[in-house]
């Protein structure tokens, strides 16, 4: 039997970009949304901040993949609290609920932006960094919407340790519709591109990890965040670098 994948958000960029790759890779897809669309799944068309409604799903997924949030970097509070922080801690109490083996949670880059300062301005060095920013690095965030991710984390790491439920908890780069990093500076730092993105929440669902985070970005020359914990615990190997779309 294929192995059932509930994906949160499934009309969302991240989500019509994995979906189709999730299914050709040997998963049954069930995509949740607030709302229809043409272009993904939506088997459910769910609000995740009311529990309720989460719960009358009648599938028991093995695997979770959150990507469901108000993804504006620059959210309002009360934006942010109804779909990213109520929403995700549903989205964990429904798995635990469910016995979901694992939890994929898409956190954001935005959970340390302020160590490219306010406006950001780290893609601009020239000279190498003696040392990446890492997941052991505390977190800054840089608004709202950080905070709300660094809270997904925080409840992810929570149901692990009382409940046993697996979380892999990715702080994701820029993901563009057209995949081309090319037009602004900070993007050819931190692009995902979208066969990366794909392998790593591929390797994040098939991983042997009981809880962890990491940084989801492309290979590119210069990037300033730490991927060798998803090199080493998720098998992570990126095949791109935006630098050399400029060859």
């Amino acid at each position: 039997m294929e192995p059932r994948v509930l994906v949160t958000g499934s009309s969302g960029l991240i989500g019509r970009i994995l979906i189709p790759a999730l299914a050709d890779s040997g998963f049954k897809i069930y995509g949740l949304d607030v709302a229809d669309s043409d272009s993904s799944i939506v088997d459910f068309k769910v609000n995740i901040s009311d529990l309720n409604e989460l719960m009358q799903i009648k599938i028991k997924p093995e695997y979770v993949v959150h990507l469901a949030a108000d993804s504006n970097p620059r959210a309002d509070w009360e934006s942010v609290l109804t779909n990213n922080i109520v929403g995700t801690r549903n989205i964990f109490e429904f798995s635990r609920k469910k016995k979901v083996k694992k939890v994929v949670f898409a956190s954001s880059n935005h959970v340390t932006g302020m160590y490219e300062g306010n406006p950001p301005t780290l893609h601009k060095r020239t000279q190498k960094m003696s040392r990446l920013i890492s997941v052991w690095d505390e977190i800054r965030p840089d608004g709202y919407y950080g905070t709300s991710k660094a809270f997904g984390e925080i409840i992810a790491r929570q149901f692990f340790e009382i409940y046993g439920l697996e979380s892999v908890c990715l702080r994701i780069g820029t993901v563009l519709e057209d995949d081309d990093p090319t037009k602004f500076d900070r993007h050819m730092k931190t692009w995902l591109s979208h066969r990366d993105m794909v392998q790593l929440f591929l390797r994040s669902i098939r991983s042997d990890v009981g809880f962890g985070i990491y940084y989801g970005v492309s290979n590119n020359r210069g990037r300033f965040w730490d991927i060798s914990n998803a090199e080493k615990d998720l098998e992570y190997r990126p095949e791109d670098d935006a630098s050399l779309l400029l060859i």
